[in-house]
């Protein structure tokens, strides 16, 4: 029997648990590749792992090679990075452990590798021999996600901003003519990159979602029920350092969520995440919000909603929680920006960001056969429309990998 093909795969953030966008797409692109070739993984890492998370990823790679950059370390080599005239990105991701572990992996040609995001551009100056097949997942245009914090902050901050857009967008330039495909999770996001850059084209792969662990049914209702309090009761569930969740929930606590209590004066929303920062926590004042933080498993506080909530002023690509919680049978209201990149709307209530708007939504969402229809077709579309091998599709044949399940019988030694 033939052997499988060989696939390297680098990626910024250790990808386990699938508990925040990068690691749930990054994730479930091992797993789905790991059915037809033998991935070599290599990965820096800001915090430390727990053997089982390592544990995991060995089940699914040929080999794994996770690098710790401390925080110190990191704010030196971006420091560093800036003053030699390079991305703030490529210092803070930069790790000389990896870049001798890929050394060593390119040695042989690979069939392919494939570069989550741009930080991990940077380690192809390491390849002894280039893969056949070279794939960088730029995941979003960070290009424009810098642009769009400098559009909101303050100077130091919006001169930083500014120029790491523009790093970063010299990056994307690079590294699509030096890949063969360079891919984004979504059209919106596609016609983005070819608008930054007209003479480039990017691939859109989209998101998927474990619709058979987000269920309506995934946990017991004895279980999630004790935890809903109030009508209506709401869950924003996302990491709480990340500025974009920070900005956004502001927004709708400050401007939105007292309106809504003095229509409703039992309405809840719980904030569940990783990291809250202090400015996350301080909403707990308002009343009726509550910040529960990082929970070993979110399905509980999705079920015991009524609906989730994304009021994402700033977002790019497609946004997991929004489809979690639609697969968890729960309608979302969000802003146009965190429903843009999703196909169906049907579960999906979409509201400008204007306090008017959210509260015409969620009063839709109070009358129980809208509710129950909106239900209904949330889990079903992202059952019928959002499974991670179907969507994983494209990326491979980018990579050469022609998809024949009975390829998966022939694992390899591990």
């Amino acid at each position: 029997m033939a052997s499988r093909p060989r696939i390297l795969y680098l990626t910024h953030r250790f990808p386990y648990p699938p508990n925040r966008g990068d690691r749930i797409r990054a994730y479930h692109s091992l797993r789905v590749l790991s059915k037809y070739a033998d991935i070599y993984l290599g990965t820096t890492a800001d915090e430390d792992w727990a053997p089982e998370h390592l544990r995991a990823l060995t089940e699914i790679c040929k080999e794994v090679a996770p690098f710790r950059i401390g925080s110190g370390q990191k704010w030196t080599q971006v420091i560093s990075g800036i003053l030699q005239g390079r991305s703030a990105t490529e210092g803070a991701f930069y790790s000389s452990g990896l870049a001798a572990k890929v050394r060593e992996w390119t040695a042989t040609p690979l069939d392919a590798a494939i570069l989550f995001c741009s930080s991990m551009g940077q380690y192809c100056r390491s390849f002894q021999t280039r893969p056949n097949k070279l794939v960088v997942d730029f995941v979003d245009v960070d290009s424009q996600k810098w642009d769009d914090y400098a559009a909101v902050a303050k100077f130091p901050k919006q001169w930083l901003y500014r120029r790491e857009a523009k790093k970063i967008g010299g990056l994307e330039e690079q590294q699509t003519k030096l890949a063969d495909a360079v891919t984004v999770v979504s059209a919106d996001e596609a016609e983005l990159f070819h608008r930054r850059h007209p003479e480039l084209t990017a691939h859109a792969i989209s998101n998927g979602v474990d619709s058979d662990y987000f269920r309506p049914d995934a946990i017991p209702e004895a279980v999630w029920r004790p935890l809903q309090f109030g009508s209506p009761h709401m869950v924003f569930v996302g990491v709480l350092d990340y500025l974009p969740n920070i900005q956004g929930l502001q927004w709708f606590c400050q401007t939105v969520f007292p309106r809504l209590r003095d229509l409703y004066p039992n309405a809840r929303l719980d904030i569940v995440g990783r990291r809250p920062t202090a400015e996350v926590n301080a909403l707990n004042q308002i009343p009726g919000v509550h910040v529960i933080g990082e929970v070993a498993d979110v399905r509980p506080y999705v079920l015991a909603s009524h609906f989730a909530i994304a009021p994402l002023l700033i977002a790019r690509g497609i946004q997991n929680k929004v489809l979690e919680a639609l697969a968890c049978g729960r309608p979302v209201v969000a802003t146009p920006d965190a429903a843009t990149g999703i196909d169906s709307l049907r579960g999906i209530f979409v509201a400008s960001p204007v306090p008017e708007e959210w509260l015409k939504q969620i009063e839709r969402l109070q009358d129980p056969g809208v509710s129950a229809q909106a239900s209904a077709w949330a889990r079903n579309d992202t059952v019928d429309h959002y499974g991670w091998e179907a969507k994983l599709g494209p990326l491979l044949d980018l990579v050469g990998i022609n998809g024949d399940p009975s390829r998966s019988m022939n694992r390899g030694s591990r």
